[in-house]
C-alpha cells in the first residue's frame, strides 16, 4: 500500500480504509512487488557496500573439483 510506503500511521490507513482492527490491516495490505525490489536492491548495495560478495557463481568447476 503506497500510503504505508510514505510513512502514513497504520491509525490512519485502518481509518481511511475502515479496518476495525490491526487483525484486519495486515490481512488486506499488501507490500507491492515494486517496494519488495527497491529493499532488495538496498540491501545489494549495503551488503557489497560493507564488503560482501554474494553475486558469484556456485557451481563453478572449481567448486565441483576440490578434493574431498
Amino acid at each position: 500500500m503506497r500510503v504505508a510506503e510514505n510513512g502514513t500511521s497504520d491509525s490512519t490507513i485502518m481509518a481511511i480504509a475502515g479496518h476495525v482492527s490491526r487483525r484486519m490491516l495486515e490481512r488486506y495490505s499488501h507490500v507491492r512487488m515494486e517496494a519488495k525490489r527497491t529493499a532488495m536492491e538496498t540491501l545489494a548495495v549495503s551488503t557489497k557496500a560493507a564488503g560482501y560478495d554474494t553475486n558469484h557463481d556456485t557451481k563453478s568447476s572449481a567448486a565441483t573439483t576440490r578434493p574431498v
